[in-house]
C-alpha cells in the first residue's frame, strides 16, 4: 500500500468517524489544496478495493417482508398473504434490495491485526471461578460448550473453543424508527465479539454490522434476512483459513455464535415465536396466558379467573422449555397437514416453525436467548409501574386503589425530579426531566437514574398504603443486585428468591 492509498484512507476515516456530510467532504480540496483528492464515489471504490470487503446484494420485498433467498429464491412475488407485492419492476429489475456485509472477511481481518489480536486474548485468559459470574464466559451455556465436540465430518473431532483464537459471538437486532414521524422502521443486524474485554467489546468501532433490513415494516420472515449470515456461521463452525500475525502462519479460524438478545418482539422474530401477546408468550417456559380485556396476561395465581388452567403456577417449578422440545414443537408445526392444524399447534406451543439459527450447533434454545435487561426493566417494568401509580395502565379500574398516587402529588414529584438535575453530578448519568410532564423524553438511562437514585427518596410516604413503597424498594434492591459487576451463588439465590417473592407480592 502506497502513500497515496494511505492518504485516501485517512481522509475517508475522518469522514466516517466524525459523521461528515458529503457536502463537507467535497470541500476538502479547497481547505487542503496541496493534498490528493478524489470524489466520494471514487474514494469509496478505492477503500472497498483495499479492504477486500464486498457487500452482497439480494433482492427483497418492497415492504421488507422477506429476502428472496433460500426457499424464496425463485419467487416473483412476496409470499406474505397480506402483501403479495411483485418482486420485480416492469424492466425486470428488483424493486428493493437488502445489502449483506459478509462476516468471514472481517473476522479474518481482525485475526490478522496484531493490535486487535492481543485484545482478543481476553476470552482465553479469562479465569472462571466456580459459583461466580463476572462475564458471559462464566455462564452455564458457554461452560457446557467447552466439553462438547463440534459436530462436523472432519476426521479429527475437536471441542468448542479448544483453540485460544476461537471467537465467541453475540447477535442483536431491534427495530427502530429513523425518522421523526416514526411510521417506518428498519432492523439492523449486529454481531459482538466477546473475545474482546467487556470495557470495549460494545464500543461502536468493534461492533460488526452485517446488514439492515430496510423496512418500512418489520420482517414477516426474519430468517430469510439472516440466511446468508447463518451460512457463514456454519462455515465458521467448521473453520476457515486465516493468518496469525503472532506466529506468522496460517491457521483454521473458528467462530461460534453463543448468544442472541434484544427485546421480546425481536426475539420472537429470531426464534419464530408468536411473541408476547400469544397464548404461550414466554420463550423460557411454557406458562399459558389468560385473556383479560382482549390481552393475554400470565399471572401465577389464576384461580379466580374463569377458564384458567392450571389455577396456579409455582414460581419455583415453572414448566421450562428445553432445546429438544422446542425444536420438536417447531417441526410439528411445520409438518402439520393443514393450515388450520398448523395454526392450532402454533397457538398451543407459541412457536411458528424451526428457526434458521437452529442449524448452528453452538446455540441452545432457549438458553442462548436471554432476556434483555434494558428492555425488560427500564423500557417495560418501570414505565408500566408508573402507569399503575398514576392510574393510567390500560383500561383497568384504578379507582381508590392503594397504589395510585394522587395527581397533585405526582405533579409535585415531577417538579422535584426535574430540580434534582441541579444537584446530582453528571457522572451519575443523564439528567432526569419532569417525570410528570416530560415522560416522552425519558430514556432507559434516565429511567435507571430515576429508579435507583431519585425515586427511593421522593416516593417515601407518597402512597396511600406504605406496603407499596416497601414493595418498590424490594424491587430496587433486586435491580442493584442484578447490576453488580460480580454475582456469586449467594447473590444469585437472593435474586431468584427475591423476584419470586416480588411477583407474588405484586399479585396480592
Amino acid at each position: 500500500m502506497g502513500e497515496s492509498d494511505l492518504s485516501i484512507l485517512r481522509v475517508y476515516t475522518l469522514k466516517v468517524e466524525n459523521h461528515l456530510t458529503e457536502a463537507t467532504f467535497n470541500k476538502f480540496p479547497k481547505a487542503f489544496p496541496n493534498g490528493p483528492h478524489d470524489s466520494l464515489k471514487m474514494t469509496k471504490k478505492r477503500v472497498q478495493s483495499l479492504s477486500g470487503f464486498q457487500p452482497i446484494r439480494y433482492s427483497c420485498c418492497v415492504n421488507s417482508c422477506v429476502c428472496f433467498v433460500g426457499p424464496y429464491k425463485d419467487l416473483v412475488k412476496c409470499p406474505n398473504p397480506d402483501c403479495k407485492e411483485a418482486r420485480y419492476k416492469a424492466d425486470g429489475k428488483p424493486r428493493k434490495y437488502f445489502d449483506y456485509l459478509p462476516l468471514i472477511p472481517r473476522l479474518r481481518a481482525m485475526s490478522a491485526n496484531i493490535a486487535l489480536v492481543r485484545k482478543m486474548t481476553y476470552r482465553a485468559k479469562h479465569i472462571h471461578k466456580p459459583g461466580v459470574i463476572k462475564d458471559v464466559f462464566d455462564g452455564i451455556h458457554y461452560r457446557s460448550l467447552l466439553n462438547t465436540t463440534v459436530p462436523t465430518d472432519a476426521g479429527h473431532p475437536f471441542f468448542f473453543f479448544s483453540d485460544p483464537r476461537d471467537i465467541a459471538l453475540g447477535l442483536s437486532t431491534d427495530g427502530f424508527a429513523p425518522f421523526k414521524r416514526r411510521d417506518k422502521t428498519c432492523w439492523p443486524i449486529i454481531l459482538f465479539n466477546y473475545n474482546l474485554p467487556p470495557e470495549i467489546r460494545f464500543l461502536k468501532k468493534y461492533c460488526i454490522h452485517v446488514g439492515t433490513v430496510p423496512g418500512p415494516k418489520k420482517p414477516w420472515d426474519w430468517d430469510s434476512f439472516c440466511w446468508a449470515l447463518a451460512e457463514e456461521l456454519i462455515q465458521l463452525e467448521i473453520g476457515v483459513q486465516a493468518f496469525d500475525p503472532i506466529s506468522q502462519s496460517l491457521f483454521l479460524l473458528h467462530a461460534y455464535l453463543i448468544l442472541a438478545f434484544g427485546d421480546i418482539p425481536a426475539m420472537a422474530l429470531i426464534m419464530r415465536m408468536k411473541g408476547q401477546n400469544g397464548l404461550s408468550p414466554c420463550r423460557i417456559c411454557d406458562i399459558k396466558g389468560v385473556s383479560i380485556s382482549r390481552t393475554h396476561y400470565v399471572p401465577l395465581q389464576r384461580d379466580k379467573i374463569p377458564g384458567a388452567n392450571p389455577p396456579q403456577y409455582d414460581p419455583s417449578s415453572l414448566p421450562l422449555r428445553t432445546h429438544k422440545e422446542f425444536l420438536e414443537q417447531g417441526r410439528a408445526v411445520e409438518t402439520a397437514p393443514t393450515n388450520s392444524a398448523r395454526e392450532e399447534l402454533a397457538k398451543r406451543y407459541g412457536i411458528k416453525g424451526i428457526p434458521v439459527l437452529s442449524s448452528l450447533s453452538s446455540l441452545s434454545f432457549p438458553s442462548s436467548f436471554p432476556f434483555d435487561f434494558m428492555h425488560l426493566i427500564w423500557e417495560n417494568l418501570i414505565p408500566n409501574l408508573i402507569l399503575f401509580w398514576t392510574g393510567k395502565f390500560k383500561d383497568l379500574n384504578h379507582l381508590d386503589r392503594g397504589y395510585v398516587i394522587e395527581p397533585h402529588i405526582w405533579k409535585e414529584l415531577g417538579e422535584i425530579t426535574a430540580a434534582c438535575g441541579a444537584t446530582i453530578p453528571a457522572a451519575f448519568g443523564a439528567s432526569v426531566p419532569n417525570i410528570d410532564t416530560q415522560q416522552s423524553q425519558m430514556t432507559s438511562e434516565k429511567y435507571a437514574n430515576w429508579t435507583l437514585y431519585i425515586a427511593p427518596i421522593v416516593l417515601r410516604g407518597r402512597f396511600k398504603k406504605d406496603k407499596y413503597y416497601s414493595h418498590f424498594m424490594q424491587l430496587v434492591k433486586l435491580i442493584k443486585l442484578c447490576l453488580s459487576f460480580e454475582i456469586d451463588e449467594e447473590m444469585l439465590n437472593e435474586i431468584d428468591e427475591g423476584f419470586k417473592s416480588w411477583v407474588q407480592g405484586y399479585e396480592k
